[in-house]
């Protein structure tokens, strides 16, 4: 017998604090700890909205975002599974590795190796040897094939909005039951219509990521905003809400309007205005955050209490544009290498402590530094404590043998 809707929404709710009871997760959580109350992370059936102007760093904001859920992952820290659907519009999938395995040297190393994708492809001189001899070691492999084995790189052909649909509805089909109710279209017609969906495992996080929606492809002469509305209609409508899809999606600001109105005003926070012909498709969207660098459009100024001129490009700002499921328009400022891309929530203004600590590292990183130098200049990282040496334990015995002697 078909449960009702009440039946499925008491049952999804109780068997939410199920999970919780046995460690399990319903959200994977936001990095930033002090933003999780803006954006407590990504919830199955959610569709998110990552916007930036050229240059800034969504893309690697998004996978900073999914790299952490896949080790939070691999190494049992909670108890989920992540499929990743990634339709990689701007980059090839090599690419994509190759940023995740600048992104794990960095982490595993503790700061010790800092090689970029570039450097990794030897584009001007060799990739270091202490590089590739780590990639080689049998945890890293294990890793990158674990990596390999959680994403899914579609064909460049499904990259219009139906093969999207198509693809990935298709995808979960595959992997869960399509439940369907009858109804008569008229007298004597009986017909059938999708009532829901029944994950195979329902403790799963299946993730589509589009990078980016700017550059789906058009079908049957679609003007730009049509295709845009389109592509936002399968997602919010049908991949979220039929298939419980959590749907990431990278967006690029009109840098025109923003950077001129930024310049004026000195006003930098992106606006609903600022997404030009995609703004119609913010409102499909649970929750959009916009990234922006103060940096780039007055240099010498205060900012959310921060010097900007000594934080210079590596000051990112996140603002929660909107949020349906938290806090709108707060700031979670961060701290970003874009050479392996890392971000560290910045600490508070008034910790003076810390944030000089943060500004010295920033002036260091304009210097001729080798990695293991930076990683210990480097605030954001864990120090190492030194190994002690091991005392010998007293006891009455000891001091009787002792004595005897």
């Amino acid at each position: 017998m078909e449960k009702s809707l009440l039946s499925r929404t008491m049952d999804g709710m109780q068997k939410n604090r199920e999970r919780l009871d046995k460690g399990e997760i319903n959200c994977i959580p936001y990095p930033f700890a002090r933003s999780q109350k803006m954006f407590p992370g990504m919830e199955r059936a959610e569709y998110i909205d990552i916007l930036a102007a050229t240059k800034v760093g969504k893309s690697q904001f998004l996978c900073n975002l999914l790299f952490e859920a896949l080790m939070e992952l691999y190494w049992g820290k909670s108890i989920f599974d992540i499929n990743i659907i990634y339709f990689a519009l701007e980059e090839t999938p090599e690419r994509i590795m190759q940023r995740f395995m600048s992104w794990l040297l960095y982490r595993e190393s503790n700061g010790k190796i800092r090689v970029s994708p570039l450097e990794l492809r030897s584009t001007m001189k060799k990739c270091p040897q202490e590089a590739m001899d780590f990639l080689e070691q049998a945890y890293i492999q294990d890793i990158l094939e674990f990596f390999e084995a959680h994403i899914t790189f579609p064909p460049r052909s499904e990259s219009n909005p139906t093969g999207i649909y198509n693809y990935c509805r298709d995808w979960a089909e595959a992997r869960g039951k399509r439940v369907e109710k009858e109804y008569e279209e008229m007298p004597g017609i009986i017909k059938k219509s999708f009532d829901h969906y029944e994950p195979d495992d329902p403790n799963a996080f299946n993730i589509i990521v589009i990078d980016t929606i700017n550059l789906v492809e058009g079908e049957r002469d679609m003007r730009e905003h049509e295709k845009l509305r389109k592509i936002s209609e399968y997602c919010c409508k049908y991949l979220r809400n039929d298939y419980f899809f959590t749907i990431l999606a990278i967006q690029q600001l009109n840098f025109e309007s923003y950077s001129l109105e930024a310049s004026k005003q000195k006003r930098f926070e992106p606006n609903l205005g600022s997404a030009g012909n995609s703004k119609e498709v913010l409102r499909d969207f649970d929750t959009a955050i916009a990234l922006y660098k103060p940096y780039e459009y007055e240099p010498d100024t205060q900012y959310c209490g921060y010097d900007i001129r000594k934080l210079n490009k590596r000051g990112i700002f996140a603002k929660y544009m909107f949020n349906r499921n938290g806090e709108s328009g707060g700031v979670t400022p961060l701290f970003f290498d874009g050479a392996v891309s890392h971000f560290w929530e910045l600490p508070r203004p008034k910790d003076t402590g810390a944030i000089t600590a943060v500004y010295n590292y920033c002036d260091q990183m304009l210097l001729p530094h080798t990695s293991e130098e930076l990683a210990n200049l480097n605030p954001f990282l864990k120090k190492k404590e030194p190994k002690k040496e091991k005392k010998e334990t007293i006891t009455f015995l000891n001091l009787l043998f002792n004595h005897k002697k």
